[in-house]
């Protein structure tokens, strides 16, 4: 009964504080990651999230996080929670829906990418950053304002105006990320949905630990185990 109790304790302990298995169900990462691989994510980068709610906004959570072993990084394979399953005018956590991107910028960074021959580019903010917001570059930052503040930022003839008040710079609460599938041809990322906030992000791929394919319903041996 000792050991049997000791596996148990174990196993909680990995599963709280280290280790995690998700199946990704899309082929959004190919090559990378294929639908039907079983991955194993790292509860300490950038460190294990803690939830409570938001006693002050219905609907609204409060995150922060255990210490861990490193920030998310450029080329980190990320699992978060969807930020805009509930509709896309507004950010909210769904702890049912998750997604798998590769993170290819970090706040503090531009990043560029080109869709159907048009260009675009976002600044990513860092923790307490002031950053300037005009009519150039609210598309890409009123969502994030609303979700920080619970008040949604208008465009008024070319200004910014948050409540009442003529808005010229804001400050963020939190780190942004850029995400993107490795498929970048047939990716619903952050070129679409917009940047992500850590607040939203569970933890960092490290290998597939198991892959079956689902249509022909063969494991795939050689896909096992393989870093991410």
């Amino acid at each position: 009964m000792l050991w049997c109790l000791g596996f148990v304790q174990t196993y909680v302990f990995i599963r709280l504080y280290w280790l995690v298995s998700c199946v990704i169900p899309t082929y959004s990462m190919s090559p990378t990651l294929l639908a039907g691989d079983y991955i194993i994510i790292s509860l300490r980068i950038p460190g294990r999230r803690l939830v409570r709610e938001d006693n002050a906004r219905l609907g609204h959570y409060i995150i922060s996080r255990k210490k861990g072993d490193r920030s998310v990084r450029v080329g980190d394979v990320v699992v978060f929670n969807f930020p805009y399953s509930k509709g896309e005018e507004q950010m909210r956590m769904n702890f049912d829906l998750y997604f798998c991107k590769r993170c290819v910028a970090i706040p503090g960074e531009t990043y560029i990418w080109e869709w159907d021959a048009v260009s675009d580019s976002v600044y990513l903010p860092r923790q307490e950053e002031v950053v300037v917001i005009d009519s150039l570059n609210f598309r890409h930052y009123n969502r994030c304002i609303e979700y920080e503040t619970g008040i949604m930022p208008k465009l008024l003839n070319g200004t910014v105006m948050h409540a009442d008040t003529l808005m010229h710079s804001y400050r963020f609460k939190d780190n942004y990320y850029f995400m993107r599938g490795d498929n970048c041809v047939d990716s619903y990322d952050s070129r679409f949905w917009g940047i992500l906030p850590e607040d939203f992000i569970l933890e960092t791929g490290q290998f597939i630990w198991f892959s079956k394919d689902r249509d022909m319903g063969k494991i795939r041996w050689e896909r096992m185990f393989r870093k991410l």
